[in-house]
């Protein structure tokens, strides 16, 4: 979109603005990831995956086998999934359209060895109320 009012506007006018929007999301997302368009942005794909699989191994480190929270948005939980479980991007990129808001992945740590404990758990806000969870 060309910006954040014509983005604001389309939606406005849309019979279902959040579906319109998770639409215009996931296919932003898939653009930026292609790699064919790499010039047109402020960080690739590959370098935002470097930078969050950095920051992981950081926490990790600073950490020392202590319980570690980080809150972060659902594109590094999806690449750091990614790292664990060896997925394509593709793969990636549909984990990180069905992340909850708010959700709880657990990651198990060592200085050997990482994985995956739990993924995208909301049961907190199924428990509260199911109309609190949300995706974007």
């Amino acid at each position: 979109m060309a910006g954040h009012s014509v983005m604001a506007r389309d939606l406005a006018a849309s019979i279902a603005p959040a579906k319109t929007f998770q639409v215009e999301f996931v296919a932003a997302v898939q653009r930026w990831a292609s790699g064919r368009f790499d010039h047109e942005y402020a960080e690739s794909w590959p370098g935002f995956k470097a930078r969050v699989l950095a920051a992981l191994d950081e926490a990790v480190s600073c950490a020392a086998g202590k319980n570690l929270l980080v809150a972060t948005s659902g594109g590094p939980i999806a690449v750091i999934v990614q790292a664990l479980l060896d997925l394509s991007d593709g793969r990636t990129l549909d984990l990180n359209s069905m992340i909850a808001n708010t959700s709880v992945t657990r990651v198990l740590y060592s200085s050997r060895r990482r994985s995956l404990a739990v993924f995208n758990n909301y049961s907190h806000l199924e428990a509260e109320d199911p109309a609190l969870v949300t995706f974007r």
